[in-house]
């Protein structure tokens, strides 16, 4: 059985790697922008959450909502500010400096300002379902209920996403950002619109995952830098083009880290695994899709 609650504990883990990976890839194809501050995100919805209600006794409904929209407000200005600069001013920036440094600056940005607002303790987000962890099928093997919500998140935004991106015009002019950036101009589609509509909205289901995921293990005010680099590393795998093959790459990742700190080291885990991710870069870096990023 400890196989099999290894595998599930880590397709938990790879659910949240699989949903960031696939939306830095969706928003890099839009923007050529790699969201390195995706797990900050993530992180900020935790902590905000647990300040409001375990410190400033808040229910959890409006805590939650009120920690979303300033978060979707925080992204909004940061793309109005910044990334409008960026690349909607007469000078358009292009290369590693846009591709890495914009959301890397905004990564320890929210890192300074957790650890201010915050401290440095383990926080985590209430429950939002209580309760002993699940038997399924009275099998001997456990998920969290937390875990379950959010696998089954995951699976939602999953599926949207994909309806979203070939079912709906707006899905299509997504894709055709990501295919040619002039061209898409040229007939008339506002890439700056979609990049910041997608920034915002990664930014709030980020901010959901945290909130869902932080009972599980808690967050501290540097939680978000790992899971931001795992969910870069599957996206990279998809060349930071096919969110559908991101998704495939994180929950993969997922998995091999709950294998490794259960049947190697717990307390190694993390360092053996992206040992392992390190090696694959070294030995064929095109796999990796690191060639997309640099061109």
């Amino acid at each position: 059985m400890k196989l099999g609650n290894l595998i599930i504990a880590g397709i938990v883990t790879g659910s949240i790697y699989a949903a960031f990976a696939a939306l830095v890839a969706l928003w890099y194809r839009v923007s050529n922008i790699l969201n390195l501050a995706v797990g900050d995100f993530a992180m900020m919805g935790a902590l905000g959450v647990d300040d409001l209600v375990h410190i400033r006794h808040w229910a959890i409904a409006p805590a939650i909502l009120a920690i979303l929209a300033a978060v979707a407000v925080g992204a909004y200005a940061y793309d109005r500010v910044v990334l409008r600069l960026a690349q909607d001013g007469r000078t358009r920036q292009e290369g590693i400096v846009v591709t890495f440094f914009f959301t890397f600056a905004l990564s320890f940005f929210l890192e300074g300002l957790a650890e201010v607002l915050y401290g440095t303790n383990v926080h985590a987000a209430p429950d939002l379902w209580s309760g002993p962890s699940l038997n399924i099928f009275s099998s001997g093997l456990h998920i969290e209920r937390a875990g379950l919500l959010v696998v089954g998140f995951a699976g939602v935004v999953g599926v949207v996403l994909a309806v979203f991106l070939r079912r709906t015009l707006r899905g299509k002019a997504i894709e055709a950002c990501g295919e040619n950036y002039l061209g898409a101009r040229i007939v008339g589609i506002d890439n700056r619109q979609y990049r910041r509509m997608l920034f915002v909205l990664t930014a709030i289901l980020a901010a959901v995952f945290g909130i869902l995921e932080s009972p599980i293990t808690g967050y501290t005010f540097n939680s978000g830098a790992s899971i931001s680099l795992t969910g870069f590393i599957a996206a990279a795998f998809a060349g930071f083009q096919k969110p559908g093959r991101a998704v495939l790459a994180g929950l993969g990742i997922g998995v091999l880290e709950a294998l490794l700190g259960g049947y190697v080291s717990a307390q190694n885990g993390d360092t053996l695994l992206y040992a392992i991710l390190a090696a694959a870069i070294l030995i064929r870096p095109s796999a990796m899709g690191l060639d997309v990023a640099f061109d």
